[in-house]
């Protein structure tokens, strides 16, 4: 570092002793051109944004397409429920008949049979056990039509009526 500092000290003195002619001019100094900025470091950054970007907007639209109708947040299963087949039926009109000569009553509507219930899963836990019957998440006390949930083990449900009845469903093997 001292040889250095001392040939500058030396290269300083120099000038000092020997000043340009007055009338001699000297060159100009002309600037330094500097070199076009560097393209290529812009490229990787550039790209990376774009990937990010584009993953972004794909998993946005397949947040918005994907519908879910209930979430368990027990344990954070998704149980989708089964589209039900609406059939549409024309009222079919009634041929002409006679008159009565006295009217009759009404005939009485016999109640129809509840639709058979089918136990699809059940996830047994120790803390709160559930289970999906026809495609509803139930636990312990929940309703399900006019029964309500009375206990759930490691393969069966136990449904109870108001009126006092009971009904299993088992789990099919």
């Amino acid at each position: 570092m001292s040889r250095i500092n001392d040939a500058l000290k030396r290269a300083q003195r120099a000038q000092r002793q020997n000043p340009p002619l007055p009338g001699v001019k000297m060159p100009k100094r002309l600037p330094v051109e500097s070199r076009p900025g560097n393209v290529i470091g812009w490229i990787l950054p550039g790209v990376i944004g774009f990937l990010i970007v584009a993953a972004c907007l794909f998993v946005g639209m397949a947040l918005v397409t994907r519908t879910v109708t209930k979430t368990s947040s027990a344990s954070g299963v998704l149980a989708a429920q089964p589209a039900t087949p609406v059939a549409i039926t024309a009222p079919v009109p009634a041929p002409a008949a006679p008159a009565p000569s006295r009217p009759q009553p009404p005939p009485s509507p016999q109640p129809s049979p509840p639709p058979e219930l089918k136990l699809q899963g059940i996830v047994y836990a120790t803390t709160r056990p559930w289970a999906i019957v026809d495609g509803k998440t139930v636990h312990v006390g929940d309703r399900l039509g006019e029964f309500r949930v009375q206990a759930i083990s490691q393969n069966k449900v136990t449904l109870k009526k108001p009126d006092g009845s009971q009904k299993i469903l088992g789990l099919d093997k």
